[in-house]
């Protein structure tokens, strides 16, 4: 029997899982200074691929012998929400796993992140590079030779030399001591066989949240590579570029990539709201690309900080809106979408002249109203009810506003149109046929319209 992979799970329950894979030669210790920043907030599964790190015994190179390799790890630890995060040589190896995952069936996989990844084709690696990285630390270089200076000032070359990377020197010590761990067999497979491999046209097009994560200063794996090899293959995929960053972003820019994986675990929720038949709609070739990009950052809870409002008055707020419009499970967090408007100044180019400006007619009214989430429903409504009831007034217009607000917010929103089965989205644009209706009679819907998901729900019960 084949030995599983050397896996360390760490962190709290209650949210998917990233299973942290890592970069040719490394293991999964270059992801230390990361899981430091996110072990409190999510569970996470370091694991070494076969032949490298504490997996160095483990034999199977090939991309396919990798993957499975990788899903029995996930199996045996028992996850059952997980996002696939692959860096470099494992970013190929996450790809071709979620394909086979979309292809059997399994909801266990959220999404991808993929960090440098070598793409589902062949890696676009230059043969005088791949000498030269035979030469380096291939079969024919044995990592015991004499007291290991040598091998270590080969490994140490590999880190830091290979591009110009800004890692600290602890950081830089201990990833060289692990690329010393691997079993030179798997460096040289992944060189002279991996890397070649094509899995462009069996991975085709996946259908799932992703992330690719490029590194400005990479040379060999960056942006321009990722857009042209990587983003054509996922459908809901964004390209985000790391400044001042090259191959190894993990080491490099450690703060940076766990503030990826915590937007990334957001995005997870805040689309969790729509339904994925929606989803689909949204991805389809009926809405423009530009329509697209404008749903997208919809469904991007706004980041909630102290600026145009306290903690105390962000607390109000939300209470208040969570009696103005009633949701049910997920729930959209309005309060953060009207703070956003706050911050950014957008609004409608007037105001009433019994108001101040926006943000400052917000703050006066919540600090009126400062208790209001201690108090039960229906005193909360009871209190809302008296300040309508005051036609004209301050209060009564800047109530009038925050309704108006949180309606424009709501409705917005790509889970709200879903509920409602809105179509307009799905006309076309710039860059598609200009398609629009054919039916148009009351009452009548065409064969590419959602279906309203309240209708859904409710004929299902």
């Amino acid at each position: 029997m084949r030995p599983t992979l050397d896996t360390t799970i760490e962190g709290p329950d209650g949210k998917p899982v990233f299973v942290l894979m890592h970069f040719l030669g490394g293991s999964g210790r270059e992801w230390d200074e990361v899981a430091e920043l996110l072990r409190d907030e999510f569970k996470l599964a370091r694991t070494d691929l076969p032949g490298f790190g504490a997996s160095a015994g483990v034999p199977g190179y090939t991309v396919e012998e990798m993957a499975d390799a990788v899903h029995k790890a996930i199996a045996a630890a028992g996850l059952k929400h997980y996002v696939l995060v692959g860096h470099s040589m494992s970013g190929k190896v996450a790809m071709v796993l979620a394909r086979r995952l979309q292809d059997t069936g399994d909801d266990g996989l959220r999404g991808l992140v993929l960090v440098a990844p070598s793409p589902p084709g062949p890696e676009p690696m230059g043969d005088d590079k791949r000498a030269m990285m035979l030469r380096l630390l291939g079969t024919g270089m044995r990592l015991d030779d004499a007291d290991g200076r040598d091998a270590r000032t080969r490994a140490r070359a590999y880190i830091t030399k290979n591009e110009l990377r800004d890692i600290p020197p602890a950081v830089e010590e201990r990833a060289s001591l692990e690329v010393l761990k691997m079993n030179p067999a798997a460096w040289t497979a992944w060189i002279e066989s991996g890397s070649r491999e094509d899995w462009a046209e069996r991975v085709g097009v996946l259908d799932l949240p992703a992330l690719v994560i490029a590194g400005e200063k990479d040379l060999s794996l960056g942006p321009l590579q990722q857009a042209e090899h990587t983003l054509p293959h996922l459908r809901r995929g964004r390209l985000e570029v790391v400044p001042n960053c090259s191959h190894l972003v993990p080491m490099e820019s450690p703060g940076a990539m766990a503030g990826y994986l915590r937007g990334f675990a957001q995005r997870l929720a805040d689309e969790a709201a729509v339904p994925a038949e929606y989803l689909d709609f949204i991805a389809g070739e009926r809405v423009s690309r530009k329509t697209r990009e404008v749903l997208e950052a919809r469904m991007r809870t706004p980041p909630v900080g102290e600026g145009v409002l306290s903690a105390r008055q962000f607390a109000t707020l939300s209470a208040i809106l969570d009696r103005v419009i009633p949701q049910e499970e997920p729930k959209l967090d309005l309060a953060a979408y009207v703070l956003e408007r706050l911050t950014t100044g957008k609004g409608e180019g007037w105001r009433y002249d019994v108001l101040p400006s926006d943000a400052q007619a917000y703050r006066q009214a919540l600090d009126r109203l400062a208790g209001f989430s201690l108090l039960d429903a229906d005193s909360q409504d009871s209190a809302l009810r008296e300040l309508a009831a005051l036609p004209g007034t301050p209060g009564a217009r800047w109530f009038e506003e925050l309704r108006s607000d949180a309606v424009v917010a709501y409705m917005a929103h790509p889970a709200t149109m879903a509920r409602i089965g809105y179509s307009g989205i799905g006309v076309g644009g710039a860059d598609t046929r200009y398609q629009g209706y054919v039916t148009i009679g009351p009452n009548q819907r065409e064969a590419w319209e959602p279906e309203p998901f309240v209708q859904r729900v409710a004929q299902a019960k």
